[in-house]
């Protein structure tokens, strides 16, 4: 993968702040945002803006029209040096200078300075803190585990999925996966079996319901296409950093099931196993009232059903796993939970 070095120091503050990351070359205006949040010990709970010159690039649902979507623009378009303001309240200033190319993988460099925390008060917060000697201190490991994260990588699950696809899978005349293929699926990850039961073949893809709800994904983020009756990959489906930022758009936590998605991760995160109606219960409680269909508010009911109907392709990813329980089962956290979605990756909990 080729990398772009940047070195972020932290204005205004007498103590020296100072990061060097590798990021992927190709990035968006957007992925480096995210990036520096991980590289200076932020969770993103704030508006961010890059000013490179007299553009302004920044979230897509911003008010003033100014300021261009940071997704549509890439790192590459940038001068070499610019300015990263992250909560205008706080009004953090950092400087961002590109260093040239980086090394193979995305990773920390170099750091220095303790963390400025989100809502510490800006440069005068952080000169008391300083002074108080409570701020976080720099941690290499910590920091390069954060910008590892939120770079990314492929869910095992869907890499699975786009392997046996390759180039070419003749599909079923209702336009499903043959037997063959979610046999050779269910070798893989035989705890995708919808019945449970160890060694029993699978006969249709909907016995993997986790392979089912990667289908449908892929073929909606463009990563595989069909033409009479065949399913192949695309040219995007041979770039980790490209299936990465199809899949994260299908979650985009500015629509519902994004929201929903970072939600449940989060919380599986942070507080560990959690039975499914609770988080239910949860959810509806955050967003009921906020989100609705045909004109009035959600249930708890239809909450209830948006995280069954989801279950699957949260497996899929490998964002959840399940633990069994007497009655039920709970939710834990999947081995790719807090590798996918940056918002996740930002608050995942030190030694998870």
């Amino acid at each position: 993968m080729r990398t772009a070095r940047l070195r972020v120091r932290l204005e205004d503050v007498e103590s020296s702040v100072v990061r060097v990351v590798d990021l992927p070359a190709a990035s968006t205006v957007d992925e480096v945002h995210h990036v520096l949040q991980a590289a200076m010990g932020w969770t993103d709970r704030h508006l961010f803006e890059v000013r490179a010159g007299d553009a302004r690039y920044g979230p897509p649902d911003g008010e003033d029209p100014d300021v261009v979507d940071a997704r549509t623009v890439r790192l590459r378009n940038l001068p070499p040096s610019f300015s990263y303001d992250y909560d205008f309240g706080d009004a953090w200033s950092v400087a961002v200078d590109v260093l040239g190319e980086g090394d193979d993988q995305p990773g920390l460099v170099y750091g220095e300075g303790d963390e400025p925390a989100d809502d510490l008060g800006g440069t005068s917060g952080y000169a008391d803190a300083l002074a108080e000697g409570v701020l976080r201190p720099f941690d290499a490991e910590r920091i390069g585990a954060r910008v590892g994260r939120v770079v990314g990588r492929v869910p095992a699950g869907l890499r699975v999925f786009l392997a046996i696809v390759g180039d070419g899978v003749k599909l079923t005349p209702q336009g499903r996966l043959p037997q063959t293929v979610v046999r050779a699926v269910q070798r893989q990850r035989p705890d995708w079996h919808r019945l449970g039961a160890e060694g029993r073949p699978a006969h249709r893809e909907d016995d993997l319901r986790p392979l089912e709800a990667l289908h449908d994904l892929a073929l909606e983020a463009r990563l595989v296409r069909v033409s009479r009756g065949v399913m192949t990959s695309t040219k995007a489906a041979a770039d980790p950093l490209e299936v990465l930022r199809r899949i994260r758009a299908a979650f985009s936590p500015e629509t519902f099931l994004g929201l929903v998605v970072n939600y449940v991760v989060i919380r599986l995160l942070v507080e560990g196993p959690q039975d499914p109606d609770e988080l239910a219960a949860d959810l509806h409680a955050l967003v009921g009232w906020h989100w609705g269909r045909a004109g009035r508010p959600l249930t708890e009911e239809e909450t209830r059903i948006v995280l069954a109907q989801n279950w699957a392709v949260l497996r899929g990813l490998d964002q959840i796993d399940e633990e069994a329980r007497t009655v039920d089962r709970l939710w834990r956290p999947g081995v790719e939970a807090g590798w996918l979605l940056p918002r996740t990756a930002l608050v995942v909990p030190d030694g998870s």
